[in-house]
Formats: structure tokens, C-alpha cells, sequence
């Protein structure tokens, strides 16, 4: 992972530049933002970046939204693109309650240093051989109050659910001591791929962003009801049109499998099929279509969940491994697997009210989950060796998750970010990150090579080095490049902001707090990059949170 510092802008950056979408200071309503978002046309173009920039800020209005008569109101673009709905976020997708699961096992705490790691496993496997209830949840083995002490992580199966006595173990809480590799002390899901079953089948035209209907050249093999992948490959001719053939140090980005989102059937009508949740990179026929498929995930979980309790990682803090950097060979050495859950292939699986301490990381939602809700979970005094980029407190890979009414504390951290090609739709919201010392580097935004669709909400930063960035990264880490694309912050708070939009797609700030600045590596692209569609930046919009209005417009 790499530190994502910003430079200050220059002021002439500040105004109508040519990509320049920057709203006045003085409070706007959305209603006003729709017709004040029109750019001026872009004739400098030389290249591929420069054309499909130009295509992207062009005449065109820029997608917008406006909340009138108290509901939202979407503005696309002239190829339909609008900001996605997000409300799909979470467990079952979004606006549906966690399960309350009955206690079927109970472990007591014990006073000595043993590892409790076998007892706990032994029970969880003993809930697993239950028969689900008709939710798929089959029951929680609940840790009694007092230490538990882990060594390897506790796997659970589909519908098992690990439930602490509470947060504060001065009040009869549960907590878990970590002790010593440096790991997770709780994995939910495999390793498994998305892995193809029978024919891929072309997309037909382009999906536009925030779409749900998908028109394919035979439909005739789909069925409501069940799950595919829509998938939009990385080609060389998408790659060249936005610049990240070009990074320095043989880092450049190389055609691969691309964005994989994962949705259910609603409906099929003709060559049409009607999805459960939007598309969030446009599928282009000229930058190489798009196809969907059927397919099955090795190992993958569903309707198990981690409650009501705190963990410390002391221990793992003193390893003389902990220290140790990424090297390509081992991704989570060191502080950067120190962590409580790893959720891997899962789906309709949950965390919730739980604190963890001393944590180098804290929470990582694999590429291969979906419908993931987080909430209630606290990430303190986050344990970052000097040297070390910043690892993250809430790392999302996976689609449709959901984090929120979370808190993190820390210097050097990247408290809410997300992965490659991470699909969408994602939500952060509710959340505040503080730096421990007042000055600490504390950031949010997507992390690397063009993860689409988040939705950042009410999240506060308090830190004078915190920032919200949206850039191109260029030759930072591994090649990240363009971190993300078509994501919003809404009414978010930071010292500093760097919302940049890329080539062919969007970013966009509304009621944003901070002093904008440029991104890190903007004085070293070949192209100038655009800057992002601000709206009413420094005064909070309406509606106070995104996900909740587009979650009440859907019920």
C-alpha cells in the first residue's frame, strides 16, 4: 500500500479551469446544481486520454441529482450515465435487519494463559452441523464474559454466528486477546473465484453508468431469480484512453478480467435483463463490451456474522514481524494482516457492535463478497510502525457492502477505502476518523486501479493532515493509477480534499467540507487531469445522508 499525501493547489487551480466544475462556496440547493453543471467543450486533444477526456467533459451536462419536493431527481449525461443508486449496500441488499440468532453453544472464559482457539473452533464446528432456520441461520455460540486468548483465526460456516458478552470487559464483556503471528482472529468465507459455468453471452450496446438493464444478443439462458456476473474486461483500448499505459517504471496497467459484478436476476424480458443493483462502469463496445455468465464460488458462506464483543492485538504489535513491509510474496505481513475478520467468499454475512485496539489493520472485505454489512465497530488507537505505508482500518474489495456508524482512531491509516476494480455499489457512512496526535496522515477515498461506485457519507476527519482523495496515484504502490471512478462524497468533513475525475467516468463531491488541493502525482501526469464535479463545497446539502434517502425512495 502507498501514503497518499497531497500538495496544495494552486490558486489559479481554484477557479473555472477548462475541466473545472467547482460550484460557489455559498450554500446551494441540488435543485440549482442541475442546471449550473454544464461544461465548455474541450478542443486541446492529442491522445487517447485527451480524447475520451473530451468526450467525458464535454458539452454534456455532467450527471447530477436534485433533491425537489422532497425526492431525488437524476440528471444523466448525453450517453445516460447518472449517479448510481446505492441503497443495494448491505445484507440481503441493503434495508433488510441483521438476524438475531439463538444461542446454541456457549464457551465460558478461564483464568490461565491457555489458547482458547480449539474451544471456541470445536463449538462453532459443532453449530455448523445444526439445521439452518428457513433464513439460513442455524445459531450463535456465544463467549461468556472475560479473556479469550487466539492464536489462529476462527473460521465460521453458513449461518453461524460468534457472539460476544459485550464491548467493555470491565462491564462483563468479552474480549479476545491476539497472540502471536501477526493475522485474523476470525475468517468468514474461502479463497474461491468467480469461476464461469456454460457460455459467456455478449452484451449488446452500451450499459450506461448506474443502469440496471442490461440488453444482452440471447437472453434465452437467464432466469430471475438467480445469480450472475456481468463482466466489462480491462482491454489495452480502454487502458490507452486513460492514460495508465504511460506509468513510468514498467508499472502500466495490462488487459485482465476487470470489473466482475455480481447481480441477481429481477427480471428478463426479451433480450433485457432487469438487475438488482446498477452497473458503475459504463460497458463501452468501443473500449471492448461487455458479457454475462453464470457461475459458481468455491467455498463460499453465507448468513454468518460476528457480535457484541472487543479484541486487542498487543501482542501481535510485539512480533518482530510486525514491522515488516508488503513484499509481493506475503500481501498481509506484518501490521497489514493484523486484523479482526477477513471476510472472503461470502455473501449476506455481517459484523456488528464490536471494538478492537492496537489493530495494524482491522477489517478487509475480499473481491469475492457481497452484501456485507459492517456497523457499530470501532478500529482504536490503530498500531502503525514507522516506515510502514498506512494500512487500512475498513478495506472493501467486494460489491454491495455496507459500512457504517464506525470509528477509527490512529495516525497514518487509511480509515475507509477500497481495492481493484472493486464493483459497487459500496456505502461508508456515519463514521469519524481522528488522528491520535492531532497531525496524523488519516485518509479516505479509493485506494487503487479504478474501484467504482462508493458512496462516502457523512464521514468526518479529524486530523490537519485528513483528506478525502479521489486522484491518479501514477506510479504509486504497485502502478495504482486511477484509484476510482463514479464514487460521491456527500457531506463529508476534512482538512483537505483532492476529487479528481478520471478519463471517461466521474467523481463527484457534494457538500463537501476542506480546502481543495491537487492530487500528489498531478504535476507529473502527461495529461492534466480533470478536476471532479463539486457542489456546494464547505456548506452541508439536503438530504443529510445519500444512502438513507435513496434507501427510503426504494422501499
Amino acid at each position: 500500500m502507498s501514503a497518499r499525501r497531497t500538495k496544495k493547489q494552486t490558486p489559479e487551480r481554484k477557479g473555472k479551469g477548462r475541466h473545472g466544475r467547482t460550484m460557489s462556496a455559498g450554500r446551494i440547493t441540488a435543485a440549482c446544481a442541475v442546471a449550473a453543471l454544464a461544461t465548455t467543450a474541450v478542443v486541446w486533444v492529442q491522445s487517447d486520454e485527451q480524447a475520451a477526456q473530451a468526450t467525458q467533459s464535454g458539452t454534456a451536462k455532467v450527471p447530477s441529482l436534485a433533491l425537489v419536493n422532497g425526492k431525488l431527481s437524476y440528471t444523466p449525461d448525453a450517453s445516460d450515465n447518472r449517479i448510481p443508486d446505492f441503497s443495494s449496500a448491505g445484507y440481503k441488499g441493503g434495508g433488510v435487519p441483521l438476524p438475531a440468532a439463538a444461542v446454541v453453544g456457549r464457551v465460558d472464559a478461564r483464568d490461565s494463559d491457555d489458547d482458547d482457539t480449539p474451544r471456541i473452533q470445536a463449538a462453532l464446528d459443532k453449530a455448523a452441523k445444526l439445521k439452518p432456520s428457513a433464513g439460513g441461520v442455524r445459531g450463535a455460540v456465544l463467549l461468556g464474559p472475560g479473556k479469550f486468548r487466539v492464536t489462529a483465526s476462527l473460521k465460521l460456516a453458513d449461518g453461524v454466528v460468534l457472539r460476544g458478552s459485550g464491548t467493555d470487559l470491565g462491564k462483563g464483556g468479552t474480549l479476545l486477546k491476539a497472540k502471536g503471528v501477526p493475522g485474523s482472529l476470525i475468517t468468514i468465507g474461502g479463497d474461491g473465484d468467480y469461476t464461469r459455468t456454460g457460455q459467456r453471452v455478449s452484451i449488446e450496446g452500451d450499459v450506461p453508468v448506474g443502469a440496471t438493464k442490461v440488453n444482452l444478443q440471447d437472453a434465452s439462458a437467464f432466469k430471475a431469480g438467480e445469480r450472475i456476473v456481468v463482466q466489462r474486461p480491462t482491454t489495452q483500448e480502454w487502458i490507452n484512453a486513460i492514460g495508465m499505459n504511460k506509468i513510468p517504471g514498467g508499472e502500466s496497467w495490462t488487459p485482465n478480467s476487470g470489473i466482475l459484478a455480481v447481480r441477481t436476476v429481477v427480471a428478463v424480458s426479451g433480450k433485457t435483463l432487469t438487475l438488482d443493483a446498477p452497473i458503475t462502469t459504463a460497458i463501452e463496445k468501443k473500449y471492448g463490451g461487455g458479457t454475462a455468465w453464470h457461475y459458481t464460488l468455491t467455498g463460499q458462506v453465507t448468513h454468518a456474522g460476528v457480535e457484541n464483543l472487543a479484541a486487542d492485538a498487543q501482542e501481535f504489535s510485539e512480533h518482530p514481524d510486525y514491522g515488516r513491509p508488503e513484499d509481493g510474496k506475503n500481501k498481509d505481513a506484518g501490521a497489514f494482516a493484523s486484523r479482526l475478520v477477513t471476510i472472503g467468499a461470502a455473501r449476506d454475512v455481517w459484523v456488528k457492535d464490536v471494538k478492537l485496539t492496537r489493530f495494524g489493520s482491522g477489517f478487509y472485505v475480499n473481491d469475492n463478497a457481497s452484501r456485507v454489512t459492517i456497523e457499530r465497530a470501532a478500529d482504536l488507537n490503530m498500531e502503525v510502525p514507522d516506515g510502514l505505508a498506512p494500512p487500512p482500518a475498513f478495506m472493501v474489495g467486494g460489491q454491495q457492502v455496507l459500512v457504517r456508524d464506525t470509528t477509527v482512531t490512529g495516525d497514518r491509516v487509511h480509515a475507509w477505502t477500497t481495492q481493484a476494480f472493486a464493483a459497487g455499489p459500496n456505502v461508508f457512512t456515519r463514521s469519524t476518523a481522528t488522528s491520535v496526535t492531532g497531525h496524523g496522515q488519516v485518509d479516505a477515498g479509493p485506494h487503487m486501479r479504478w474501484a467504482s461506485g462508493t458512496l462516502y457519507d457523512q464521514l468526518t476527519i479529524n486530523s490537519t493532515d485528513g483528506a478525502f482523495i479521489a486522484a491518479n496515484a501514477w506510479d504509486g504502490g504497485t502502478g495504482h493509477g486511477w484509484q476510482g471512478a463514479n464514487n460521491m462524497f456527500w457531506n463529508t468533513k476534512a482538512a483537505t480534499y483532492a476529487i479528481l475525475t478520471p478519463p471517461t467516468a466521474n467523481n463527484w463531491a457534494y457538500g463537501i467540507t476542506g480546502e481543495r488541493v491537487a492530487g500528489k502525482h498531478d504535476g507529473d501526469l502527461p495529461t492534466p487531469p480533470a478536476l471532479g464535479t463539486i457542489v456546494s463545497p464547505g456548506n452541508p446539502v439536503a438530504p443529510a445522508s445519500l444512502y438513507e434517502q435513496q434507501l427510503s425512495e426504494r422501499r
